[in-house]
């Protein structure tokens, strides 16, 4: 779960509803309009503006809105200052919501939604154990809600997220949560988002948001997640969240152009909090795009305004980078040094520029820049560089195996599979044991292939091969995918 990082986590925050209403019987669920109005600010990241009009809380609505501009604010900050303050308020909400008696279907639902907040904000500050408690509440408070209140269709759509979120597990694990009575299902929870994205037309905006971030960061079906997504934004081109989480899976998707759009949109939109991530993610795009003087001055950007440690290092390291492949080596070397010292490595992004640094050579300079013009989707570029590529441009056996690597990633990216298989299986045959990620991320693609064209046989034998490989760079994450795929050809 932590992997999917920030982003996620802030998913979360925007899909526990958008004009939700028509719950029970027609009846909308925030039915006043000051709560109502406190609700849409909090959206929309105005966090001060709607405390300032919500007031007092007392009704599971307000009580819920109230803690949606804190975590809101915890997770796109990861301000340390104001966790234990929220913490606090966060114990009082949950004793007013058991206090209520009796019981009702909205109090039922506001308290699981708090606890998997708050799941995920744990998660985020590094709480582990608080976490996976919160969890297993959550997970009570939506069976006896539906056992309680079985025609009350919001706690599916609560359901559903907590069906996708145990049943990604590895199954290594699944004793884990079995332990504690507690199962989960991707199939099922995708199924239960359907059931209230196609039948309940008041919550289809927030319902499809998650089926498709579930498909993006849990499933790794990111064209399908990101055409979704870009659909919404059509629809709500406004709304803060949707565009930098429209932004961020655009990115993944190698769409980066697409990114930029919807950040620059976001960038003009100042309402609320500022999403300094944000500008980290610009930071990518014109990495991807060699635009390195404005990538530059937006990973600077994101340093000067972020406040917690994640994707910290990477954004020196990354500077750095930028300043490699303009040939400033001296400047490059400056931003690598503060990368070692400057904040943690818990994110994979951190780690891996760790490793890279620990490593003591500087990258390659044509492989970089394939790399992150086929990351970007500018596809044009890469094919440019890849063919002035020489010999004497990748002497070692690291560079020339990467060599094959990124032009069998350029190949699968533009659709021309038979030069793409053949690639990722000389990456496979070159790279040997080394401890590199090409070959593990080979594997892990050509299962994705020989999923895509129904051969489960060798789909299983390439996923299977991606876990066997030990201690490289993206071994969380390379793992994580395939271990997924295994998965869903169980289905």
């Amino acid at each position: 779960m932590k992997k999917t990082g920030l982003t996620i986590c802030l998913f979360l925050c925007a899909v526990t509803g958008i004009a939700q209403k028509n719950w029970i019987t027609n009846k909308p669920w925030i039915t006043d309009e000051t709560t109502l109005q406190a609700y849409t600010l909090a959206l929309n990241l105005e966090v001060k503006e709607s405390r300032a009009i919500l007031g007092k809380s007392e009704t599971p609505q307000q009580i819920y809105v109230a803690s949606l501009s804190e975590i809101t604010e915890l997770l796109i900050t990861e301000d340390e200052t104001n966790f234990e303050t929220y913490e606090d308020n966060y114990s009082d909400r949950i004793d007013q919501l058991e206090d209520i008696d009796p019981v009702s279907a909205d109090a039922l639902f506001a308290l699981a939604e708090l606890r998997l907040q708050w799941a995920f904000t744990y998660l985020k500050f590094g709480h582990e154990v608080d976490a996976a408690w919160n969890i297993r509440q959550a997970y009570l408070q939506v069976q006896k809600c539906k056992e309680k209140f079985p025609e009350f269709a919001p706690i599916r759509k609560t359901s559903g997220v907590l069906e996708v979120m145990l049943g990604s597990i590895p199954e290594k694990y699944q004793w884990v949560i079995s332990m504690f009575g507690m199962e989960g299902s991707v199939q099922k929870g995708l199924e239960e988002l359907e059931t209230i994205k196609f039948t309940q037309t008041d919550l289809s905006f927030e319902t499809a948001l998650i089926y498709e971030l579930t498909e993006a960061f849990i499933l790794q079906q990111t064209a399908s997640a990101a055409a979704g997504l870009s659909k919404l934004i059509d629809e709500y081109p406004d709304q803060r969240l949707l565009l930098f989480l429209g932004g961020c899976v655009a990115i993944k998707n190698s769409e980066s152009e697409k990114a930029l759009g919807y950040f620059k949109a976001l960038h003009e939109n100042q309402r609320g909090l500022p999403i300094a991530y944000a500008d980290y993610q610009t930071g990518e795009v014109y990495l991807h795009k060699g635009e390195y003087k404005s990538s530059i001055e937006h990973y600077q950007k994101f340093l000067s305004a972020y406040t917690g440690l994640n994707y910290v290092k990477d954004a020196h390291y990354k500077i750095g980078i930028c300043y490699w492949l303009q040939g400033k080596s001296k400047d490059a070397k400056k931003y690598f040094a503060k990368a070692t010292t400057s904040g943690n490595e818990s994110t994979e992004a951190d780690r891996y520029a760790s490793r890279s640094l620990a490593v003591g050579s500087y990258p390659n300079i044509k492989l970089s820049k394939i790399r992150y013009a086929t990351d970007g989707g500018y596809y044009a570029q890469a094919e440019t560089i890849a063919a002035s590529v020489t010999d004497s441009d990748i002497p070692s056996k690291k560079e020339k195996t990467e060599f094959v690597y990124r032009k069998a990633r350029l190949f699968h990216k533009t659709n021309k599979l038979a030069e793409a298989k053949e690639n990722y299986l000389r990456t496979i045959s070159e790279a040997g044991e080394e401890p590199w990620y090409f070959a593990p991320n080979a594997c892990l693609q050509l299962g994705y292939l020989y999923m895509d064209e129904s051969n489960s046989a060798e789909a299983k034998k390439y996923f299977s091969k991606a876990l066997t490989y030990k201690k490289h760079e993206y071994k969380n994450s390379i793992d994580s995918k395939a271990k997924s795929g295994l998965a869903r050809l169980k289905k």
